[in-house]
């Protein structure tokens, strides 16, 4: 994998083999959990196919429901996780997985960590996933909630300048009182 995709989800011959399978049934993969390990490498590849031959994370430190999706393109899904480590280390792979198990798609870098991760602290995380290798209406995501709103950074900043704007009227009035009143 070159320095240039860091972290660039490769689907694997696993789950391109049963997104196949059940695309031909008229069905969908279901990509329902989302692992995080400790493990830096190239992705191990199949030059012929251009697809991982990754069965697992190589390290795989914790795999959790997916918390919230949201669709922003039609090839183009949001993905929000939270994960609570119970050791510390640095996310150097992560791994995207169906239903049934299977590795559907994995990333990773032999040298850059995507994250921190630490016992002491949860982790919320948001990811672009982009199919690019599939039609998108064979690959579908399973959200457990609660939505967890972690772009919602424009609505906090209105309502926070709301919030410290009211503080600092009711300051400048005090003061005022007690330029007015003095030290009753």
């Amino acid at each position: 994998m070159p320095t240039e995709s860091i972290f660039l989800p490769v689907t694997t011959e696993a789950g391109h083999a049963a997104r196949m399978a059940n695309s031909a049934g008229g069905f969908a993969v279901n990509i329902t959990h989302i692992a995080i390990g400790a493990a830096g490498y190239n992705v191990p590849m199949n030059a012929v196919t251009g697809r991982s031959t990754a069965t697992s994370l190589q390290d795989e430190k914790n795999r959790v429901e997916i918390q919230d999706v949201r669709i922003t393109a039609i090839n183009q899904k949001d993905l929000s996780f939270v994960v609570e480590p119970t050791e510390e280390f640095y996310i150097r792979e992560i791994g995207f997985y169906l239903a049934d198990g299977t590795l559907y798609a994995v990333a990773s870098h032999p040298t850059m960590a995507l994250d921190w991760a630490s016992p002491q602290s949860t982790n919320l995380f948001a990811l672009e996933f982009v199919i690019e290798d599939a039609d998108p209406d064979t690959v579908h995501f399973t959200a457990t909630g609660p939505d967890l709103n972690l772009l919602m950074t424009r609505e906090f900043t209105v309502l926070s300048n709301f919030h410290l704007t009211n503080a600092l009227e009711s300051l400048r009035l005090a003061d005022r009182v007690r330029t007015i009143l003095g030290d009753y």
